[in-house]
């Protein structure tokens, strides 16, 4: 018989009375500037008015947060809360028929990326953003949804409930993944009968009424939290006042209790659900009781930091079995705990060794503490960390957010008094939070990824006895004392200087000609908070690798940021500039490859000097190759090849790779990166956000104009143009459609993809345009049909590319139901056919429009996305007219209906859906359709 946590249920029981209702506490030590207040029913809401800086968009960002969740549903109500998270983007008492969607498709905004909602065991929380000209409206849905207005239309209904039986289907991987790491991370909880995704009976045949009747017991105003953040009006509060005091407050308590601590060390191995790439990594968990004030977070963090920090300087040496430290701060994520964790990743499969050494260093700090430096260490890191966070209207909200959920303030949302101060947090201080965290009785040890070869049997014969046998071993050796980390500059010393040979500004951009040849191409800042985006290219990628050794495509990235540069590791690179504000990683696609990141302008100087040592001072590592290796392999199945092979055929530079394929020694793959990376000649780098254009000349010439100029004797390789494939389909589009099911696959029978080539389309800034414009129209009209009117998909999603190597793709995905194949692929089809005939509406044409400048307006938001679209338009247009475009004078009338009726004629397209091989009469498709009705 399955037990559950009796304490937490009688908790949850006598909270649940109606005597014991008791208001949300407001918040204490919130920052000055935030404005918090409580209305008579119970709602408690934070305002924090943050005017835009010059160039910034004027927009606000929205929360509503309701403390209930999977918990509180009865056994034959499971996953109808989020059936109900659904159904609040359908229709409200003022919000009709699609109304929603309309006003989160307004001014340049998009449904599912600009909106969001989730449901949790505790907590359903809604988000969005607005322009600040639609504040009131979005204020007025967030109303509706808190004061029990939702609408619960019955075909509306019955189409969302086939929606969330498809997410279902699509996530319940991952859900048995939770599952599973719930079980031990909260053992004997109602959490693991009550998971949010719920049960597929309960979300099907719920009734109408039962369905609204758990809506008004769980959004009761008691329970909730209005999150407001940018740039409001003066009478925000009182708007607020007015649109959400038309609710009485309810009988459920206002929040959940914190589960009790589970007084046991004991072990997980599996997937984590919450860790990427399934990287083999060891890890060690303390759970906590909540934490009662800022300062004491606080404390526990630079603690943990300075754990952190001890751990990445062991990490340097080569006898250790662990690389790559870092921690997590989750703080009421599951039960009201605070969960802090050590994760490392594991060298050479040494799964038992690496947790080993882990848990030694817990020991030894548990024993012996902290040092003052070690304190000193800590503090200093934690005040870059604080003064480097990007204070944007979503930062804001989000910590707000965290606020209500904790009930602290989180980080910079408290007032000074509350906040870090470094002549406070002293070393003895740390010393005890540290003594807190690491007596926990409730401790996790973790072993997570996919275990290769001989690992496979250390992963998997761990187990609570074998982790008490080990600890108990530790325990009693004698610690021996740690090895002195000698900390090594990134450059010992400066390259010979090159210079910039020619300099060309136009439109507003300024193109660096250097001595070896490369040439940079810099954008002032547009913001006063923008960071400096950069990207570097050489042109080649996937096509430009000999045939037997394109696979190094999937391993080379990895291998780069594991191996380090000169004579530093990875782990002493990141000792040298961990309390720099910079990111910096390898990029490596089909028809290119390079680095991509960015800096704060005082971090400008190392990143360059990193680009210089990627460039001019590779280094090879056996270790990081075997690593690279044995994930790469695991991360290229099962969707292998990728679907574009099927457009493509042989000459797709992505094969039906065995483990066995991925073989290459350290020398060989030195070798290939000088004939990829050699010549700088071929070399383009973008800085954008670049307000000291005087230090970015100089930065510029003294490490990227001294990369030196490639060796004669090496053959450098370049990447070969590839044509789509003659498809040989039928001409008729329900033959067509039919022999493409069952020719094509992509690996996974969850959901469909549809997808062109397109070999006669230039590469260039208008055809981007028209690409992104267009993918959308088509994306917004299977949002329609497909999920919002025959409720068939869960997620719809386009995404396209553009390459003068290998022309334009175009890919339509969308989950798919098995029984509701043949709509699911008509419908598309039925679009597709649509577009191509009648082109856009003029309501259509106008959205791209507005998306499109939008997102120029909010391009210095994402440094490394914005660099990164600086390269393409730079690369693949023939001067800088490019670098000002406006959208209304690309997407005309004649340039969208042009594309729309070449681009998305359906019998151009290829469809696969592996769970939809056999269909029945398709000759639907070949019936002339009637204008579209959008």
């Amino acid at each position: 018989m399955k037990k559950t946590n009796l304490l937490f249920i009688a908790l949850f029981s006598v909270a649940s009375l109606a005597g014991a209702v008791e208001k949300l506490p407001l918040i204490p030590h919130l920052h000055p500037s935030v404005i918090q207040g409580q209305l008579p029913n119970g709602l408690r809401y934070l305002i924090k008015p943050i005017a835009p800086q010059a160039g910034q968009a004027s927009e606000v960002e929205l929360r509503l947060l309701v403390n209930s969740g999977s918990l509180s549903e009865a056994k034959d109500e499971r996953g109808v809360a989020h059936l109900i998270e659904h159904m609040a983007f359908r229709q409200t008492k003022n919000f009709g028929k699609d109304e929603v969607k309309e006003f989160f498709n307004s001014n340049g905004m998009r449904w599912g990326q600009d909106s969001n909602a989730v449901t949790t065991h505790e907590s359903t929380t809604y988000t969005f953003k607005v322009n600040s000209t639609a504040i009131d409206r979005g204020l007025l849905l967030m109303a509706d949804w808190a004061n029990g207005n939702i609408v619960f239309d019955p075909e509306e209904l019955k189409a969302e409930r086939q929606v969330v039986l498809d997410e279902m289907n699509f996530s319940q991987n991952e859900t048995s993944n939770w599952r599973e790491f719930y079980s031990i991370l909260i053992p004997d909880s109602p959490h693991l009968e009550n998971m949010p995704t719920g049960v597929e009976d309960n979300v099907r045949d719920l009734s109408p009424e039962r369905v609204e009747a758990l809506y008004r017991k769980l959004y009761q105003p008691q329970k909730m939290t209005l999150v407001v953040a940018g740039d409001v009006l003066k009478n925000i509060e009182q708007t607020i006042k007015t649109l959400f005091s038309r609710s009485q407050m309810g009988n459920q308590a206002s929040q959940y209790p914190a589960l009790p601590l589970t007084p046991k060390v004991r072990i997980y191995r599996g997937k984590a659900p919450a860790w990427p790439d399934n990287e083999p990594a060891v890890a060690w968990s303390f759970s906590l009781l909540p934490a009662t004030d800022t300062k004491q977070e606080q404390l526990q963090l630079v603690a943990l930091m300075a754990m952190l920090q001890r751990l990445q300087k062991l990490a340097t040496h080569e006898e250790q079995a662990f690389s790559s430290v870092r921690f997590g701060n989750n703080i009421g994520a599951i039960g009201g705990k605070q969960f802090l964790t050590l994760s490392a990743v594991v060298k050479d499969g040494k799964f038992s060794d690496a947790l080993t050494q882990l848990y030694r260093e817990v020991r030894r700090s548990r024993e012996g503490g902290f040092s003052d430096a070690e304190v000193r260490d800590a503090i200093a890191t934690f005040n870059v960390v604080m003064k480097t966070m990007p204070i944007s209207n979503k930062t804001w909200a989000e910590s707000l957010l965290a606020s209500a959920k904790e009930g602290v303030p989180a980080m910079y949302a408290a007032e000074p008094k509350a906040m870090f101060d470094s002549a406070e947090i002293t070393p003895q201080r740390v010393n005890a939070a540290w003594q807190h965290i690491v007596t926990t009785p409730d401790q996790i040890a973790i072993l997570m990824g996919m275990p290769i070869g001989d690992a496979h049997q250390d992963f998997y014969s761990r187990h609570d006895e074998k982790l008490v046998e080990m600890m108990t071993a530790v325990d009693a050796e004698t610690l021996q004392e740690l090895v002195a980390y000698a900390k090594k500059p990134l450059l010992p010393k400066e390259p010979p200087r090159g210079k910039v040979v020619q300099t060309k500004t136009e439109n507003g951009a300024t193109v660096w000609t250097l001595s070896n040849g490369a040439q940079v191409l810099v954008r002032h800042q547009r913001q006063a908070d923008e960071r400096i985006g950069v990207n570097a290219r050489f042109a080649g990628g996937a096509l430009a690798l000999p045939e037997e050794w394109r696979f190094v495509s999937k391993i080379l990235p990895k291998y780069m940021a594991a191996a380090g540069a000169g004579n530093l590791t990875s782990n002493e690179m990141w000792q040298v500039v961990r309390n720099e504000e910079l990111q910096l990683q390898p990029i490596f696609e089909t028809d290119q490859h390079g680095f991509g990141g960015s800096a704060a302008a005082r971090s400008l100087t190392p990143l360059m000097q990193l680009i210089y040592l990627g460039l001019a001072q590779p280094r090879g590592d056996d270790v990081a190759l075997k690593n690279a290796l044995d994930q790469g392999y695991d991360r290229y199945w099962p969707n292998g090849p990728g679907f574009l092979q099927n457009l493509y055929g042989a000459v797709w530079p992505y094969g039906h790779w065995g483990r066995s394929d991925f073989s290459i020694t350290t020398e060989q793959l030195e070798q290939l990166r000088q004939q990829l990376y050699g010549n700088p000649a071929q070399l383009r780098i973008v800085l954008t956000g670049v307000a000291d254009m005087a230090q970015a000349k100089d930065l510029v010439e003294r490490y990227i104009a001294s990369i030196p100029v490639a060796d004669p004797a090496v053959t450098l390789l370049l990447p070969s143009k590839i044509t789509p494939r003659n498809l040989g389909l039928p001409a008729v589009l329900s033959a067509h459609v039919k022999e493409s099911l069952n020719t094509f696959t992509h690996y996974d029978n969850s959901y469909a993809i549809w997808g062109v080539a397109l070999d006669s389309v230039e590469s260039n800034t208008q055809n981007l345009f028209l690409q992104k414009g267009l993918s959308d129209v088509i994306k917004q009209r299977l949002i329609s049909v497909l999920r919002e009117q025959a409720g068939n998909s869960y997620f719809v999603n386009t995404e396209g590319e553009m390459s003068p190597y290998y022309g334009f793709t175009l890919n339509i995905s969308y989950s798919l139901p098995r029984d509701k194949c043949r709509q699911s692929i008509i419908l598309p089809a039925q679009e597709l056919r649509k577009i191509s005939q009648n082109s856009v509406t003029d309501i259509e044409l106008k959205s791209m429009r507005e998306l499109m400048q939008k997102g120029l307006d909010d391009a210095p938001k994402d440094p490394y996305g914005y660099a990164n679209s600086q390269m393409f338009h730079w690369v693949n247009n023939q001067d800088l007219s490019w670098v000002n475009p406006k959208p209304e004078q690309i997407l005309t009338r004649a340039n969208v209906d042009a594309a729309a009726k070449s681009w998305f004629v359906p019998e151009k397209w290829i469809v696969a859906a592996d769970a939809c091989k056999t269909l029945p009469d398709l000759t639907v498709l070949d019936q002339t359709l009637t204008a579209a009705s959008h």
